[in-house]
């Protein structure tokens, strides 16, 4: 087992913890999400990042078509935009519109944006999520404000 903490971990459910911690597989599964809350200790072969931690995940299309009288936000608009050629969005995906949307809607945090483009492929996309093996490491993030910059860039490093 690898375990790995960082300013702030995404766990598979979304949740964004802060100083949280992963422990994972050798084949990069998590298997279990730590909330230290303000009990940091020092934890044996515990590998610490700077940046946000993401469990891998995909999103895959489960129907073509999407609803024509449904209205929608600007947002949710920007969001089918970025996916509308995709049958599947990887986390690659989900971090590059993020960036974008984080220049077009600048009030927004990082865990803001991850939730509505997430809740717009889930219920308005029609696409079905999908944990794959994988930990990634976003760096270059405004870790105060919790804000994409130009030099955000997504890491693999399980």
């Amino acid at each position: 087992m690898k375990k790995f903490a960082a300013n702030y971990l995404v766990s598979a459910a979304g949740k964004f913890l802060k100083n949280g911690i992963v422990v994972a597989t050798e084949e990069g599964d998590a298997v279990e999400f730590i909330d230290p809350g303000d009990d940091l200790r020092e934890i044996a072969q515990l590998i610490f990042y700077n940046g946000i931690l993401i469990t891998n995940f995909r999103f895959i299309r489960i129907q073509s078509d999407f609803p024509g009288n449904v209205s929608v936000s600007p947002l949710d608009s920007r969001i089918v935009e970025f996916v509308a050629d995709l049958n599947e969005v990887t986390i690659q995906n989900v971090i590059e519109a993020g960036i974008q949307i984080q220049v077009q809607f600048s009030e927004m945090t990082i865990p803001q944006i991850l939730i509505e483009i997430t809740n717009s492929l889930l219920n308005d996309g029609r696409f079905s999520r999908m944990h794959v093996s994988g930990i990634y490491l976003l760096s270059g993030v405004n870790l105060s404000e919790l804000k994409f910059t130009p030099r955000s860039k997504l890491k693999k490093i399980l």
